[in-house]
């Protein structure tokens, strides 16, 4: 029988043996409802083994946070994870629009880490009236971790209520279905002197064969259309199995504007989908990321080194040698073991401050309230938040040959089910890039009155202003049900009605082309200004 691995609300996981599981999970509040923004994470499916990277989003204050994940079997480990993993993988694989415009007019453009297993028996009592066993209690990095079994809801949520966990009423009743069912229960709250911006990624390893997302705790804290992108490693390409699979009409995205409405026009593809939807954004081999991740991260970090340098400037400058990128939890470190002068603080930004600390070396110096700089406890944290989460991504991506990028929006209206996925090896490979051909049609002198050509490779052509891409027909050029062996079966062919679409509009049939069927759904791709490594931050 088939696990279920399964995450959600902020994320969160369970395990189930039911070939599709219900929510499993909750990121409580008590007082503000958390605006949650997106979810990202990655799966590796080995076997019987998952490995799932969870990247946490949350705005609020930080006595506030916490997380309660059911889990059916008790997680194996719990650790730290890297957040230049979900940066690369963004960037990596975001869909790409490339337009190859042919001579016309004038030319107006160029040419194209790891944590040591949870233990049973550490420190922790049993609560809630007897109700609740602590089974493991542990730090990891920032967070407060504990595993937990219970066989009353609302004795669970007194203890962690009683433990510091802002857990409202409310959550009684969600985690109720898991309480008594044999479910483990892994609560996270950051440490005392933690706040917000020491936030991680956190790894969570478990048996399992299949992931889910449940989204119905989701709807609690979701924009309307929340993003949702799923990475799947594994040897073959994941598909979402009793959700649809969708494909969008490629003439109705902006390609001028090198795709700039696709997030709008994919979240109108999965509204006339039903509203329950993934486009597959990219499939194929994982193997030329995962050696370009290492190449990239996988640097000889010489933490020891590092901890025998004994003036913070010096170490810094031997930071920026070894390589390492001043992300969130590279700044954070900086900012506990070197704090600014406080003859800075009034006249010298932060940011300023730690990118260029060699120049006020005399400032730090002559500093009366520095403290002695621990250059051993900085080393450690390094080599435990940074080198070691990046070692562990680096060797979940050698792990698998083979990515899946999967991508939805949903409101909390639509968060009823909860997706899940399989793995199909009939199914095709998906490029993040696609490419058309353009030309212009007229050249006036007003580019904004000036009509574009614009031809797909199966030959399907249209006629667009310049600034104004085609608002009219479907935005979903086919709806698809797959299952976990051959092609998906066809739900709904909006072809004809898109060739009927462009024909009004002057566009048509090229030579050979048959205007017949859509690529996948990675063939319609974005090409547009990068927002860096938080994409599903985007507002809608």
């Amino acid at each position: 029988m088939r696990h279920a691995v399964v995450f959600g609300a902020l994320v969160a996981v369970g395990l189930l043996s039911a070939p599709r599981a219900e929510a499993c999970g909750g990121f409580f509040c008590s007082q503000t409802p958390i605006d949650q923004a997106g979810e990202r994470i990655v799966f590796g499916v080995s076997g019987n083994s998952v490995e799932a990277h969870i990247q946490i989003q949350y705005q609020g204050a930080a006595e506030k946070f916490a997380w309660v994940v059911p889990v059916q079997t008790k997680p194996t480990s719990l650790s730290l994870g890297s957040a230049q993993l979900f940066t690369y993988l963004d960037q990596v694989t975001q869909p790409r629009f490339q337009l190859q415009w042919e001579p016309s007019c004038q030319p107006l453009f160029p040419g194209p880490i790891f944590s040591p297993p949870m233990e049973d028996g550490a420190p922790g009592s049993a609560g809630g009236d007897g109700g609740v066993v602590v089974v493991a209690r542990e730090d990891v990095g920032p967070y407060d971790a504990a595993t937990l079994t219970a066989d009353d809801a609302v004795a669970l949520r007194e203890w962690l209520t009683t433990n510091g966990y802002d857990i409202p009423e409310a959550a009684g009743e969600a985690l109720a279905p898991y309480v008594g069912n044999g479910y483990y229960f892994v609560a996270l709250k950051l440490q005392q002197d933690k706040d917000v911006g020491d936030l991680r990624p956190i790894v969570l390893k478990f048996e399992g064969t299949r992931p889910c997302v449940p989204i119905r705790l989701t709807a609690i804290a979701a924009r309307p259309d929340m993003p949702i992108i799923s990475y799947v490693l594994a040897d073959k390409r994941a598909i979402p199995l009793n959700y649809r699979h969708v494909l969008i009409n490629p003439t109705r995205v902006d390609w001028i504007g090198g795709g700039r409405n696709y997030p709008a026009v994919a979240t109108a593809a999965v509204d006339e989908a039903g509203g329950r939807a993934f486009l597959t954004e990219y499939a194929g081999s994982a193997t030329a990321f995962a050696q370009n991740f290492a190449q990239s991260f996988g640097r000889n970090y010489d933490t020891a080194a590092l901890s025998a340098i004994a003036h913070p400037v010096d170490f810094t400058q031997q930071m920026l040698y070894q390589g390492f990128l001043g992300d969130t939890a590279v700044q954070g470190l900086l900012r506990k073991y070197i704090p600014m002068p406080a003859s800075l603080v009034s006249r010298v930004p932060e940011s300023q401050f730690y990118n260029f600390m060699w120049s006020y070396r005399s400032d730090i110096d002559a500093d009366p309230g520095r403290p002695a700089f621990d250059a051993q406890g900085f080393a450690q944290e390094l080599e435990t938040q940074v080198v070691q989460p990046l070692q562990g991504a680096i060797s979940l991506l050698n792990a698998h040959p083979y990515l899946t990028r999967l991508y939805t929006t949903m409101s909390a209206q639509e968060m009823t089910v909860d997706p899940d996925f399989d793995f199909n090896s009939d199914a095709p490979d998906v490029s993040n890039v696609f490419t058309a051909k353009a030309r212009f049609q007229t050249c006036q002198e007003d580019l904004s009155k000036r009509e574009v050509r614009i031809e797909l490779p199966d030959g399907r052509f249209f006629i667009t202003k310049f600034n104004q891409p085609i608002n009219q027909g479907p935005s979903a050029e086919r709806v698809e049900q797959y299952s976990d062996v051959g092609a998906p079966t066809v739900i709904q062919d909006n072809s004809p009605v898109i060739l009927g679409v462009i024909q009004g509009l002057g566009g048509g049939l090229a030579a050979q082309g048959c205007g017949c069927g859509a690529t996948d759904a990675g063939s319609v791709a974005l090409l547009t200004l990068v927002f860096g490594a938080w994409s599903l931050r985007r507002r809608r």
